[in-house]
Parts: structure tokens; sequence; C-alpha cells
């Protein structure tokens, strides 16, 4: 996408130079002065010299080619050469025998003296009496001895990373793998995130959404099978802001001097088991360094795997959906109807449980296990009905599907949904006013009531807001404090679904990016709302309701005059998740 923006800068430069040339040929024309003529050997080195040159342990030297313009007579060329280290011995000077055009410059090395991957650096300068202006005079260039990798095959990786940001699947496909000859155990996937990864694209202009300029790798230490770490790395692959990195949180604290077994203690690695890498939900890390330096966590939904060429594993998924509520004989809410889509061949039992709010916890799974809490258990797919804990609020709940395996927890699976209590809230009317919307739409929506309930004074609601639904929020005059329910908008995306509206002292758990208020000097609460689906969110920040007269002068039966607009409807969901991972990760640490 970015070459394409290049290609239009230069050629709006070529027809400038152009129009230039073309508007120079009346009698105006500027004098025409010639380079000076030169009068060295005019030796330079070639434009498309490598910048990394790699050794071989089995070899002792390497040669570095240099040209001349002057091919008549033989003469030798004074070079001034800089190194990081002393490990190579480069002759301080090179020769053309009479009629050559072309020589090398032949470095000379001990391999015993060179480990794997220590590159040097190394500048070359040719003297300014020998070179030319118009070529090389200076050739810097590092060299060294690469590891040596051997090709295991293809692996079959499933994502969890970019899934941190986007509303992307976790794709499973096939990559190449290779361990390290010198290292058992240290793997590295070569270009994952490539042309193999479904998601990127490429374009008619031969550009794509990962640098295809060379080959990228990911590495992953695997050296102790119960301390599996990823190194901090970039990937190749940029959706538009900057080159992805991606390691382990074991990485990250590592480099800054935290021990594997520290790391280990604390939960942070991953393991290495009958041919597979998996790591723990949220210890995988993720920076788009053009977005934001921070990391963020990775691996949220705990599907990372890396599966060894031959390997074969068990199947243990499921799937669940919510197919409605169920109440006993006193009209006494139950539990829901819960629709259990698919079981994995391998799964010998799928226990389900209600949890309140719309994430799942490792303490819920469990819990779950453990037998702690409400559960139904099936051994085959289809609807059953499972039973809640405790007496149910208005709100959301998530069915939270564990499979089983030898009665240890396989895999798991959620599905969202909300509960409304069947007791009629009722409400007074008491004032009405307008409502700025800026994030999913835009617009005024003029003359809304407002209403009080009539059992709890701190609750009230916009009657016919958004897309003719109740936007409910609570309000305690004593403390000024201010937050909008969980609720739907009414509006329903044809990509995502259900679009939510919520609190974002909620939604991010805790006061960072500001609170809901009231202010009293202009009669305009400020709700600070995110708008949200299941896959990421669309918008957030402060829309206002501003009251402008009492109840009674409503227009009864209004339908309330909109300006309203949709913003969002073509829009990508923008960041899966991320409110959850908004701190930066060096204060994560307790």
């Amino acid at each position: 996408m970015y070459m394409k923006d290049i290609k239009k800068i230069l050629g709006a430069l070529t027809a400038t130079v152009l129009a230039f040339t073309l508007s120079s040929c009346g009698n105006d024309n500027p004098e025409y002065t010639p380079a000076s003529a030169e009068t060295t050997a005019q030796v330079y080195f070639s434009g498309d010299a490598s910048s990394t040159i790699d050794l071989s342990l089995s070899e002792s030297s390497f040669e570095i080619a240099l040209y001349r313009g002057v091919t008549s007579g033989s003469v030798t060329v004074p070079l001034t050469v800089t190194a990081s280290e002393d490990l190579y011995d480069i002759p301080s000077s090179v020769s053309f025998a009479d009629g050559e055009s072309e020589t090398s410059l032949v470095i000379t090395y001990d391999p015993d003296e060179l480990e794997y991957d220590n590159y040097t650096e190394i500048t070359i300068e040719i003297d300014e009496d020998y070179a030319t202006q118009y070529g090389l005079s200076s050739y810097t260039f590092s060299v060294g001895v690469p590891s040596p990798w051997e090709s295991l095959g293809n692996c079959t990786y499933t994502d969890d990373f970019i899934t941190t940001f986007y509303a992307v699947d976790n794709l499973s496909y096939e990559v190449e793998i290779q361990e390290n000859s010198q290292t058992s155990g240290y793997f590295r996937l070569v270009n994952p995130y490539g042309a193999a990864y479904g998601y990127n694209e490429t374009y008619d202009d031969g550009t794509a959404d990962w640098d295809t300029s060379q080959d990228w790798y990911f590495k992953i230490h695997a050296e102790d099978p119960d301390g599996v770490y990823i190194e901090l790395q970039e990937t190749g692959m940029d959706w538009g802001y900057g080159n992805i990195i991606m390691g382990s949180l074991a990485a990250y604290y590592m480099a800054s001097g935290y021990t594997l077994e520290d790391m280990k203690s604390y939960g942070y690695t991953g393991t290495y088991a009958d041919g597979v890498i998996t790591f723990p939900t949220s210890t995988l890390l993720i920076c788009m360094p053009d977005y934001s330096s921070s990391y963020y966590y990775a691996n949220t939904n705990g599907a990372f795997k890396v599966v060894m060429p031959g390997v074969v594993t068990a199947d243990y998924s499921v799937e669940v959906a919510y197919s409605g509520q169920y109440t006993d004989d006193s009209d006494e809410p139950a539990g829901v109807i819960a629709n259990v889509t698919s079981i994995g061949s391998d799964v010998e039992y799928v226990r389900l449980s209600l949890v309140e709010g719309t994430s799942v916890s490792d303490s819920d799974i469990e819990a779950l296990t453990a037998g702690t809490v409400a559960y139904t258990e099936v051994t085959a797919a289809g609807a059953c009905m499972v039973e809640w804990n405790d007496t149910p609020v208005d709100g959301r709940y998530t069915i939270l599907a564990v499979s089983y395996a030898g009665d240890e927890a396989q895999e798991s699976a959620t599905a969202t949904f909300k509960y409304t209590a069947t007791t009629a809230e009722t409400w007074t009317a008491i004032y009405v006013g307008d409502y700025e919307y800026y994030y999913f739409w835009s617009g005024t929506d003029e003359g809304l009531t407002l209403y009080q309930s009539d059992t709890d004074a701190t609750r009230f609601k916009l009657e016919n807001w958004g897309y003719g639904v109740d936007f409910v929020f609570t309000y305690d005059s004593s403390t000024g404090t201010v937050l909008v329910e969980d609720q739907e908008t009414g509006y329903e995306h044809s990509s995502y679904g259900m679009v939510y509206v919520m609190d974002m002292v909620e939604y991010v758990g805790s006061t960072s990016y500001g609170e809901s208020f009231y202010d009293s000097d202009n009669s305009t609460f400020y709700f600070n709302v995110i708008y949200y689906v299941d896959a990421g969110y669309f918008g957030y920040g402060y829309e206002t309701f501003t009251l402008t007269g009492y109840a009674a002068k409503a227009i009864a039966g209004s339908a309330n005059n909109s300006s309203r607009r949709l913003i969002d409807e073509d829009a990508r969901v923008k960041f899966n998740k991320a409110f959850s991972l908004v701190n930066p990760i060096d204060k994560l640490f307790k």
C-alpha cells in the first residue's frame, strides 16, 4: 500500500522534470557545463554488493570484487579499513594488472576463531586519488558464520497473535520448520507471516502485506521443554502499523535480567510435549510499532500451537451457542438453553456452566472441573439446559463449555448472551433533551425523553435512543458517579452482529480513559462510551445529553426528528480486545 503512494510521488516528480525540460527549448536555454574529466584510475565497488556476507567454517577466505574504468597499465590502489572486531586479515591495498577492469580483494580468516552468528561490521574505502565520482568508493558490510539450520519439513502452525488487534480467526496452516543443528530444541519457522498466512494479500503493483525482499524467521526456544519462550522479533508483516513484532512474556522479562527459572515459576513459559508447542493464555506479546511502542498480550484465546511434522494431534474441540432461557414451574429463571454444535472425536464428555460477564478466566475452568459450580455434562452434540449458579441480574453472561479426556480439561468454547429479568420495571418521565452522537453514529437526536426508575432512584433511561432502544445509565447525585450500562444499541452489523455500547470505565476496568459525569452548570450528561462487538470495537469517547426542558414539554408520540447518521457500517473492526491490554507490560509485574 505504501509502494503505491511512493510511485505516485515519483511519477509527479518525473512529470515536473519533463515539464521543465520542455519549457527550456527556447532561446534562453541554460548553458551546459560538462563534468570535469577524471584523471584517476576510476576504481569503484559494485552497487549490487551484498550488505551481509555469510561464511563457512570449512573455508578460510572470501573475496571482494573491485572494478576500474581505466584499464591501461598496472596499478596498486591503497585502501583504508575499519572493522568492529580484529578477526579478519584485510590487505591495505589491491592491485590491477595491465588491461584488467576487475580484480579481487582476498580477505582471510581463521575459522577456529569464529563463532556462529557473531557478525563483524567492516568498511573498506578506496583512496580518493584512485576513486571515481561515478561509482562507490566505500563499501560497508557485515560478515560472519551463520548458525546452521536443518529443515524438519512442514509443521502445522496456529496463530493467536494477530487476533489481539484484528477480528480474524485463529488460522492453522502449514509452514516449514527448521531446527538448529548446534542446539537441540531451538526451532525457527520460515516466513510464517508471509504468503502462508491466509489473511495476507498481494497487490497488482507487486507489493504485499509483508516484506518480500527477504526470508523472515520466527525463532522459538524449546531447549527446555518445560520452559519454552519466543524471542521478541520482527515478522516482516505490516498491516499499516509498522513491521509487527512478536514474542513471549518470558523473553521480555529475561531481557531485563530475569532468569528462565523465574519465568517458569511465574507460569510465563510454554511447553514442548509429544511434538506440540503450546503456551498458557495471554503469555505471548505483540507490538505494532507505528500504533504504539507498548507490547500487548497475545494468545488471548489460548490457541497458539506448533505441531511438529508427522505428529497427529487429538481432536478435543468443542463449539457452543446460546439458544434461549427457560424457567421452572414458579416462573423463576432456572437457566439457559445451550446448543453444543460440535464435539471433537477424541472428547469423552463436555461440561457447561454459566459465568457472569463477557470473559472467562482459568479459575472459571478450574471451578467447573472441580465441580464447585452448577454444571451440565453431555457426551454428544445437541441442545441442553444449563442451570444458574445464583439468581441472575440484568446483564451479560457467558456459557462456558469445556471438553474433557482422561478427566482432564482439554479445550474450551464460549457463547455470550444478554439476560433481562422478566419483571417489568416502571419509569417516570422527568426531562427532555438532545443527544449528540460521535462514535458510531454522528448527529443529534432532539427531544429524547429522560426517565427515572420508580424502584431505583439512581437508574435512568433515554427512550428511542440509537436504533429504537432504551439507553440505560445510573447517576448517583450524592457521589456524582455516572455509569452507562452494558447494553445493545439495537443495530446489528452485517459482518459482526449486534453492536453494544457501555461505559469506558467498565470496559477498561479502570478510570484511565476518563469517567462519565454530569455538569450541572450546563445541564449536560457527558457519557464516556465505547461502541463494540464481540470481535472488537468501532470508536470511543464522550457523547452528550443536554437537558432542554421538563418532560411535560415533550410532544406525546414524538418521532424524534433525528439528524444522526451511521458512520461505521463499512468500517473494519479496530483492535480486538485492545482495552484489556492498554497497560504497558513493564507495569504488570507486581
